[in-house]
This record gives structure tokens, sequence and C-alpha cells, in this order.
């Protein structure tokens, strides 16, 4: 509870306890000790006990070192700001465009949803969309990290690749030595063959007509039309010709008799 003390002219002065002023600027006890140890917030009172008390300047100045910090000031930079003589001249520029930039940020917000809204409603109904359906769109949005995270792997390799062959090409030019060359090009070769396949087995395409999943050979998917996260392929399933969406699949899935790996909307391999 709020402590409150008499000044001298008889008028109250309201103090707070640690985790008052925590509370009130939604903070943890321990991130008010920090700030405390790092002597940007010192108490202005201890009780006879010992327990430090905090005045409503020490409330402002909490709110003003939150808000900073918010802002991804350092906490020197904070210390140096609150001790010198601009300091409510900065807080004001920083207040000002912090305002602004939120109202840009709730403009944008609005239009995005505005145009969700139209997107919705040019949809029409969803009752035809199922629960497996969404579960599959679930396990979509999970299945996009781990493909990002290949994608981060297959770069590593390409780096891999250049690195084999190209200081061995300088070094065959300058020494007139071609033999590291030749064994450069091979690894590189074989890398590039190795990161092929592992991409072919690891990459599948959702349907956007009937949520199937499938998978296609290597002569289908290479020369299909694509972007860095679709490719214009036809569904095995629902015969569907247009963008797929990409995402990552483990190794070892069933396939049928003439290569495609299938998963209906239902999640079991057919």
């Amino acid at each position: 509870m709020l402590c409150n003390r008499r000044q001298k002219g008889g008028a109250a002065m309201t103090q707070y306890t640690t985790g008052e002023l925590a509370k009130h600027c939604g903070v943890t006890v321990r991130t008010v000790q920090f700030y405390d140890s790092k002597g940007l917030l010192i108490p202005s009172d201890l009780t006879n006990g010992g327990r430090r008390l905090y005045s409503e300047d020490d409330l402002r100045r909490m709110h003003v070192i939150c808000f900073l910090k918010d802002l991804g000031f350092s906490l020197k930079d904070i210390s140096g700001l609150l001790e010198s003589d601009d300091t409510e001249k900065v807080l004001k520029m920083l207040i000002e465009h912090q305002e602004e930039a939120l109202r840009l940020s709730i403009d944008e917000d609005r239009k995005r949803l505005d145009r969700l809204h139209g997107l919705k409603q040019s949809m029409g109904s969803f009752n035809s969309i199922t629960t497996d359906s969404i579960g599959v769109m679930a396990d979509i949005v999970d299945n996009r990290k781990q493909l990002r995270f290949m994608r981060i792997k297959m770069v590593i390799v390409g780096i891999i690749m250049d690195i084999a062959w190209i200081p061995t090409l300088i070094y065959g030019i300058v020494a007139g030595v071609w033999w590291p060359f030749v064994m450069g090009v091979i690894v590189a070769v074989a890398l590039g063959v190795w990161i092929s396949l592992y991409y072919v087995r690891h990459t599948a395409y959702v349907c956007p007509d009937d949520h199937t999943i499938f998978q296609l050979p290597v002569r289908k998917m290479f020369f299909a039309k694509h972007t860095p996260s679709m490719r214009k392929l036809a569904c095995p399933v629902c015969g569907f010709k247009g963008y797929c969406l990409e995402i990552y699949v483990p190794s070892g899935n069933p396939k049928n008799a003439n290569g495609t790996l299938i998963w209906p909307a239902g999640g079991d391999a057919r």
C-alpha cells in the first residue's frame, strides 16, 4: 500500500515502495532494483527498517527511463540525458516523434485491415473451409519457418561451392597448376547435385483450391514458372493449375506409383 508522509507545511506526500513503483510502471521489482544499482533511480527516502521509498518525482523519472529504454536508448545514454540541461526539450521532441510514428502505424494497420475486409467480402462464404483445412494451414505456417532454415543451409552450401573452385581457378591462372581447380570443380559439382536433391526431397507444394500437399518429380518442378515462395503447378488431386505455395517437408514420406507424394486435407498420406 502507498505510504503517506507529512511535509513541513502539513501537506501529505505520497511515497511508493519498490513493488508499488514497479507495478505503476509495468516492470518487475528486479528491474527497479537494477536501475537503482546503476544510479539511474535513487530512492528519495528510506524507512527505519531500510526499505526504499520513492516519491512522485521518482515515479515520473522511472516512466521516462522506461520510455527511453523502449526507444532503444542505452543506460549510459539515458543517464546522460537525464542529467543534461536539455532533458525536457529532448523528451518533448522524442514524444512528438513517437506520436507521429504511432499515428502512421495506426493508419497503415487500418489500411491493411480494410484490404483484408475487402478481400474477405470478395471471397464470399467461408463455410467450405473445414477443420482439417485449418489444421493444414496451421502446419503450413510452422513449415515456412523450417523452409527458411533450409534455404539458409542452401546458401551456406553455395558459398562453400564458390570457395571450392574460385580460389583454385585463380591459383591455376597465376601458378599454371590446374589439378587443384579440377578437384575444386568436382567438389562444387558434387555439392551442387547434393543440394539440388536435398531441395527436391524437402520441398512440397500446397494447392490453394483443396489444400492438398503434394510433391513432384524433378523434371516437372524445375521447369515450372516460380517466384521465391510459389511455383506454377498442376495439383495431382483436384487438377487445379496455378501458383502453389512452397513448404518444407521431412524426408522419407511415402509416394504413389508415379512418384508423387500426396497428403489430402485430412492429413494422412495416401
